[in-house]
């Protein structure tokens, strides 16, 4: 038997286990296990990983809900043992017990087995109805509990709770599709605190947040996974909206060095009939992206925020780049264009941006790619279309302001001497 199927086997087996709200007739037949009455199809694959460990399980299992129209919902679980047989259970408890329950959920509109619906004001919190979104705001979402790993006694923080966000951005980040499976996974280094990594349906979409804001700990080392199935609104146009949003960077990407400059491709796309607005937020969100998945090899730390110049003579800063749709959707096309296209015109998208543009000015004036680990980038000035020259210049002179507050608190820092010298 495949691992595939000895997975679903296993699957089967928790989940006649477990009965009650989990409960229905299952049915495993070639390569696919038909759970809740038939209402859910799941299918499986278990990849091999670079460490040839057989002690250590990398699956997906991919859930198609035939209530809602064969939405296929794809999730990463990890599973490890002493053996490929304890590897390939762990994970399969991994997927009874904190994706079932959020699938389930989602299908009868109410919230089992440990799962809680998200952002139900005035809920009743015993009953698995929250008042806190997650991080999910305005969307029917339902959390499933967290597991942890590498925790022990008290070193154990608190689960977290509704009010932390773990899945923020993923609504920005998702594709133009109804439903939605999301995996966060916040990790605790006691060197480094907190950080975040989130997945959206599988490794489609995947990002990852350092100085993530968790409970307290103690701990050297461990881990805390959950995952949430969301849904954009029926009646909203966020998925038409999206796939626009998707078409018009694929476009862009495929047709960026067939002309002069941008202005002739904005021109150009406007005349295919692409919005102008969304090409102007590729060209201003999605290029960054680009860049950054050329070289964040390199080790640099990159701003998580940008200012923006806008049309009316005002200025934004801290605008979360994750926020903005078209960076979010860019990261994850970008990484399929990176395989696709030709690699000159791969490069010439990578390097439009101010940021690329930095990066290679340092390493042709002789800085290696050694030095770079470390290197902390400045926010971009983003520009709207129409912004004036006056509110541009405003725009770089408060990114300047920041630069040299920054070097100054450094420089005061490194000069600062210890309390107990007087020389």
């Amino acid at each position: 038997m495949s691992d595939a199927n000895r997975l679903l086997e296993i699957i089967e087996e928790g989940i006649n286990a477990h009965g009650g709200d989990l409960g229905g007739w299952t049915q495993f037949i070639e390569e696919q296990l038909k759970l809740f009455d038939g209402r859910v199809t799941l299918r499986a694959d278990v990849y091999e990983m670079e460490r040839q460990d057989p002690g250590m399980a990398h699956c997906h299992v991919f859930a198609t809900l035939h209530d809602c129209d064969d939405e296929v919902l794809d999730a990463c679980v990890f599973g490890m043992g002493d053996d490929r047989e304890k590897a390939l259970r762990e994970a399969a408890i991994v997927w009874v017990t904190c994706v079932a329950g959020p699938i389930r959920s989602f299908l009868d509109n109410k919230p089992v087995c440990m799962t809680c619906q998200a952002g139900v004001i005035d809920g009743d919190p015993n009953e698995g109805y929250v008042s806190g979104d997650y991080g999910l705001p305005g969307l029917r979402a339902y959390v499933g509990p967290s597991i942890m790993r590498g925790f022990e006694g008290d070193d154990r923080p608190p689960t977290g709770d509704d009010t932390m966000p773990w899945f923020r951005y993923a609504y920005e980040s998702a594709a133009p599709r109804r439903v939605h499976l999301a995996k966060s996974t916040v990790l605790f280094t006691s060197e480094n605190g907190w950080s975040r990594e989130l997945e959206i349906d599988g490794h489609e979409v995947a990002h990852k947040d350092v100085n993530w804001p968790s409970p307290p700990c103690q701990a050297n080392f461990g881990y805390m996974t959950r995952f949430a199935v969301f849904e954009f609104p029926r009646n909203s146009t966020v998925v038409q909206q999206r796939a626009e949003l998707d078409r018009t960077i694929e476009f862009f990407c495929e047709h960026f060095t067939e002309y002069d400059d941008v202005e002739a491709l904005t021109e150009a796309m406007v005349a295919e009939g692409f919005k102008l607005e969304t090409v102007d937020e590729v060209e201003a969100y999605s290029t960054i992206a680009f860049g950054r998945l050329e070289f964040e090899h390199l080790g640099v730390n990159y701003s998580p925020t940008i200012l923006r110049a806008c049309r009316d003579g005002t200025i934004e800063t801290d605008i979360p780049l994750m926020s903005l749709p078209g960076y979010c959707r860019a990261k994850a096309i970008g990484a399929v264009m990176r395989e696709k296209l030709p690699d000159e015109k791969w490069q010439a998208l990578a390097y439009y941006n101010a940021e690329s543009q930095a990066l290679l000015n340092a390493l042709q004036n002789g800085v290696t790619p050694e030095k770079l680990p470390g290197t902390s980038m400045y926010p971009c000035v983003v520009p709207e279309r129409g912004v004036s020259n006056e509110t541009m210049d405003e725009a770089v002179g408060m990114l300047h302001k920041m630069m040299n507050e920054k070097r100054q608190k450094m420089k005061q820092a490194k000069q600062k001497k210890p309390w107990w010298k007087f020389w």
